[in-house]
């Protein structure tokens, strides 16, 4: 704990503190607010509060971390309300529900009890900052204590993606979860088995506007110098070190960059964790998208066909109906020095039994499903199969759904 005079105040200029607010989603990364911001513009900025994690902080040399301008011209765009997490900790506030998509940070549900002293200042805290004040002390998240735990008494997990795996998603920081907003049958049948929380599907807000407008594409085209005599290919490589694509196709799909309109979307966070990977594709002059925000309806909108790995990506096509091609990489990635097995048991793997995969060998066996008409004819059969064995729920709305769940609690 410190004096607070000696810590910027990130959110100074935010005015009063809400202290009714209901509902509050707490926030680790910019790119975050593309899997929010269908469900915060359904909920209207009354119904909750932005809370952000130290991420949003600069980094020790001072410098913004990627994303974080965009993200904060978004919302304040939009008039929510926005409020680090050590100023809520510091004025003892505790939401009903807190929305997370996972643990974040913490390896334990215990939660440290405040000492009489520390109730009093956090109570001071919050009369300061309930009239727009700067609180007079700052305490820090405790670093044991799951994140979410130590600002709600309730806990809503919106799932990541469709994708789950025993490595990562389903692990056992579940338990703390009372809600699980599940994208569709097979996430919402595996959690059901494994937590006590209720579970119920919500689809995939972040793809409502895929379904509800005609998109205007021409801005996306000219982005990427769409040529639309050629096939579109989007390569959406998955974080995750070993697990991802690039080290292994970046030289072999150069040799087709220039016979289709090929844009490569790596996670953003692999410009921060992974740079030795976005150096490679630079070296092969791929056309990567950079945008942390993008309305991914647009590039998926665009695109012929995707190029997956693990991760997400492939359900979010699928979701979408848009053709699939796996790129294989080993899975054996457990038995790889350093290696954190993140997609141990993943459904991915389930997924790979019904789609075509090609290893770095295989591009000219690429190049021959991308020219055939009567590959994108059975691919997309096995698609909309695929479609119903996960999600079987409805495309579009999603976001309307998840206010409707939220304002029956």
């Amino acid at each position: 704990m410190k004096p607070a005079s000696e810590v910027p105040s990130q959110n100074a200029s935010y005015g009063k503190l809400k202290l009714r607010k209901k509902f509050a989603f707490l926030v680790h990364d910019p790119a975050m607010l593309v899997h929010y911001a269908d469900v915060w513009n359904a909920l209207g900025p009354a119904s909750f509060t932005i809370v952000l994690t130290k991420y949003f902080s600069s980094d020790a040399n001072g410098n913004e971390r990627l994303g974080v301008s965009d993200f904060f011209k978004r919302i304040r765009a939009e008039g929510y309300e926005v409020r680090n997490m050590a100023e809520i900790i510091g004025c003892g506030i505790k939401f009903e529900y807190v929305v997370s998509n996972h643990m974040i940070a913490g390896s334990t549900e215990d939660i440290k009890p405040a000492t009489a002293s520390e109730k009093i200042k956090k109570l001071i805290n919050r009369g300061l900052v309930s009239m727009g004040k700067k609180p007079a002390w700052e305490f820090e998240a405790d670093t044991r204590t799951y994140l979410p735990l130590q600002i709600g008494h309730k806990q809503i997990r919106y799932m990541y993606g469709a994708d789950i795996s025993e490595g990562w998603s389903l692990q056992r920081w579940n338990n703390i979860y009372d809600l699980f907003l599940c994208h569709g049958v097979n996430d919402e049948r595996e959690i059901k088995k494994r937590f006590k929380g209720r579970a119920v599907v919500m689809g995939y807000p972040r793809y409502d506007r895929f379904f509800s407008e005609i998109m205007d594409m021409s801005n996306i085209k000219r982005e990427f110098g769409i040529a639309e005599s050629k096939k579109t290919v989007l390569w959406m490589p998955t974080l995750g070190g070993v697990s991802s694509s690039i080290p292994l196709f970046a030289g072999p799909l150069s040799a087709i960059r220039d016979k289709y309109n090929l844009i490569v979307r790596p996670h953003p966070l692999s410009f921060v964790q992974e740079k030795e990977y976005i150096a490679l594709l630079e070296k092969f002059n791929f056309n990567i998208d950079r945008n942390a925000l993008r309305d991914m309806n647009e590039l998926f909108g665009i695109a012929d066909i995707v190029l997956a790995d693990n991760g997400g990506t492939p359900f979010s096509a699928i979701f979408l109906g848009k053709n699939i091609v796996f790129l294989d990489v080993p899975d054996n990635i457990a038995s790889k020095p350093n290696a954190i097995p993140i997609f141990a048991n993943s459904s991915v793997t389930e997924l790979k039994k019904h789609l075509p995969v090609v290893s770095p060998q295989d591009i000219s066996t690429l190049e021959s499903m991308l020219d055939s008409d009567e590959f994108y004819k059975e691919n997309s059969r096995r698609i909309e199969m695929l479609f119903k064995e996960y999600f079987d729920s409805p495309r579009g709305r999603g976001a309307k759904r998840v206010a409707e769940i939220f304002n029956r609690l």
